[in-house]
């Protein structure tokens, strides 16, 4: 109902892909982040489902009125109406939209029953129909396309790789009080605002972290900053400390926005953000990974600089947003979600087409039966 309202509101129209919705998702976040009128994103995101309507589904045979719009998102969502109206050149009586278009499939599967099983007299009770479902186990299901044996067999097993894998790239250092002057502390402060989330590293001036925060865009990475440097500014404050920022950089979806936003000392792109980064760590590295909300990058490193980057510019199919989606789709939180997977006991193979082709085939698995646990674990294999 939200989205519908933003939508109404609607003045100017942004060219978003209708290809499909890890596409749309990509044109939408720059949107958001250079700070897009919401309402317009909205009305933007209906014109992107028409122009994929008319000119893919279609595929181009002529859409004679008078036109019946029916279907969940045609009933809830009128603005969407209008721009089909819009967009079709329709007029008046050559729109036709049902009383309860929601449920108008539904309706004609029930009035179909007589003539498609005209010639059979069975009939099943209610009482039946609930003793079936109550009936059925979701553990029988066996699948016949599993993509790997389960990753921990016991909680020993996910104890062991905890204790292999569970180091901290660099530790959060607390005795910044002995280089507190005149209750003043300097610092130095990194920010990455990302596609989804934002995040910034606070160092003092022998380089080590003192603090670090980390949140989600909502849409709205300034305001989501401004809410971390005060939160990490009360949190000093409260001590007797006053931070005194001596040099701020930026990098990441944001880099630019925030750094005239905050009149930035300096802002660089993500992969010499990496690799400055890593080699501060690990001066040896060779090849970063970072999986990002909708982007995934492999940089090489060669004689200490960057050699070559590899990025899928076009679908975020295995980044963060598209574990997220899934894992909201299903009611689970991505760390739930995640937790699923750990002792799946029959990991479903998904496949790695796209996030679109792989959302139906999640919903294939379950209708077959598959559990939470098996979907979370395909997908962890299918990234």
């Amino acid at each position: 109902d939200k989205f519908e309202s933003m939508a109404s509101k609607g003045s100017t129209v942004y060219d978003i892909s209708g290809r499909c919705g890890v596409f749309a998702k990509t044109d939408i976040q720059p949107l958001l982040i250079q700070g897009a009128d919401r309402n317009d994103i909205a009305l933007s995101t209906f014109h992107a489902i028409a122009k994929q309507t008319i000119g893919g589904l279609s595929q181009g045979l002529e859409l004679k009125p008078p036109i019946i719009f029916e279907g969940g998102p045609l009933t809830f969502n009128p603005t969407l109406i209008k721009v089909f109206a819009e967009r079709l050149g329709l007029k008046g009586d050559d729109i036709v939209v049902p009383e309860h278009a929601e449920t108008i499939v539904a309706y004609g599967t029930a009035v179909a029953i007589d003539n498609i099983f005209a010639d059979k007299a069975e009939y099943v009770t209610f009482g039946e129909l609930l003793d079936r479902l109550q009936s059925y186990n979701s553990e029988d299901y066996t699948c016949d396309k599993r993509v790997s044996e389960p990753f921990f067999k016991t909680q020993e097993e996910l104890d062991k790789f905890n204790k292999r894998h569970d180091k901290e790239l660099y530790d959060v250092c607390n005795d910044y009080e002995t280089e507190v002057k005149d209750d003043v502390l300097n610092v130095y402060l990194g920010i990455d605002s990302g596609s989804t989330t934002s995040k910034f590293v606070l160092i003092d001036e022998n380089e080590q972290v003192i603090d670090r925060f980390y949140a989600n865009n909502h849409g709205d990475p300034l305001k989501v900053v401004k809410q971390g440097i005060v939160q990490i500014y009360d949190k000093y404050k409260s001590k007797g400390i006053t931070l005194k920022c001596l040099g701020l950089g930026t990098t990441g979806y944001g880099e630019h926005l925030l750094a005239r936003a905050l009149r930035a000392d300096y802002h660089t792109v993500e992969t010499v953000a990496h690799t400055i980064g890593c080699q501060k760590y690990y001066p040896d590295t060779t090849f970063i990974l970072d999986i990002g909300g909708q982007d995934m990058k492999c940089i090489k490193i060669k004689d200490g600089t960057v050699d070559s980057v590899q990025l899928n510019e076009a679908c975020s199919s295995g980044c963060g947003s598209f574990i997220e989606t899934f894992a909201k789709s299903l009611n689970y939180s991505v760390k739930d979600f995640a937790k699923e997977a750990l002792f799946a006991k029959n990991p479903t193979d998904l496949g790695t087409r796209c996030t679109v082709f792989m959302n139906s085939n999640v919903k294939q698995a379950q209708k077959e039966g598959a559990s939470v646990a098996d979907i979370s674990a395909g997908l962890a294999c299918s990234v």
